[in-house]
């Protein structure tokens, strides 16, 4: 009897399905792997902007042999010690922006002027309209400009100004700098400074003035446009608070999207938060960053933003 050899052509089912099922595993163990090395990369690029704002506001020291004032209350008096006029809006960031290679932008904005002006060609305002890519995180989902809506941008964005045009979005920022423990801090209740951007009334501040120690002291940290409705990166308004931990607001809302019109982020939104897993990564006044856990002690935070308190002992690594 002769026994003639056969051949399959194809799987089997039940060898297709083992293998379907290999590949199922392969991928959901490599996913994870892959969307944490994308973060790590986030992460870096978003640590590497807040050096060079660092780098660009040591250059504005530097040459102004301060750093530049965050604009003052109307009702605190003026910004006295040069640009941005008093009242005008603008802030910080728009000063540095020489120092950010981003001169053409800068000599473009008039600083004599509001933030909302129309007066010229581009005007204040169109300019405030436009993205800047260096305030912006690459983790965070928020998008370069401000979303539609009242609760990403409120009808006095444009302070101390009373008319805050709100037809078209504005570029946003997801970097802003330490106003102190509070928000409208009383001089009786401290004195100037609470913070390298108190926002009162008050000479600008320079390394001189750092007696904790620039290494010890926080400066500019993250805050996602998602979670308030003052993100404009060229207006002075609302600086950031540590009246609550890294990643409070993230106990508050737990997806984005979830804020309505009526909580548009005050006075919670104003405090420091990311997108990055454990925490939010801070600018140091000596130029470092450092990736604070949102676990780390309230007091100890609060310190660290502090540059004349004497605390915490040790800084904030201690």
């Amino acid at each position: 009897m002769r026994y003639v050899k056969t051949f399959r052509n194809a799987f089997t089912l039940v060898e297709l399905l083992v293998v379907i099922a290999i590949i199922g595993v392969m991928v959901g163990l490599l996913l994870p792997a892959v969307q944490s090395a994308r973060e790590a990369a986030r992460r870096m690029q978003c640590s590497n902007n807040l050096k060079q704002i660092g780098l660009a506001l040591h250059n504005y020291h530097d040459t102004f042999k301060v750093f530049p004032k965050n604009q003052a209350w109307a009702t605190h008096g003026g910004n006295s010690y040069g640009p941005p006029a008093q009242n005008s809006g603008i802030s910080w960031r728009a000063l540095i922006l020489p120092f950010l290679e981003q001169d053409a932008f800068h000599n473009q904005i008039n600083f004599s002027l509001p933030i909302m002006s129309t007066v010229g060609t581009p005007s204040n305002l169109e300019l405030a309209r436009k993205p800047m890519s260096p305030y912006l995180c690459p983790s965070d989902p928020s998008g370069e400009v401000s979303k539609s809506g009242e609760q990403y941008l409120w009808s006095n964005w444009c302070f101390p100004h009373a008319t805050c045009p709100r037809e078209a979005p504005l570029g946003v920022t997801t970097y802003k700098g330490f106003n102190g423990h509070g928000y409208d801090i009383p001089f009786g209740t401290s004195a100037y400074p609470h913070a390298m951007f108190d926002r009162r009334e008050g000479k600008p501040l320079g390394m001189k003035d750092v007696i904790d120690g620039t290494t010890n002291v926080l400066f500019v940290g993250e805050i996602s446009p998602e979670w308030y409705a003052w993100s404009s990166w060229m207006a002075w308004h609302s600086p950031m608070s540590s009246h609550r931990g890294p990643n409070h607001v993230h106990r508050i809302y737990t997806r984005i999207g979830q804020r309505t019109a009526a909580q548009h982020g005050w006075l919670d939104g104003f405090t420091a938060n990311s997108f990055h897993p454990g925490g939010v990564q801070f600018l140091r006044v000596d130029g470092s960053t450092n990736f604070v856990s949102e676990t780390i002690d309230l007091t100890k935070y609060q310190q660290s933003v502090h540059p004349q308190d004497g605390m915490p002992l040790g800084g904030i690594d201690q």
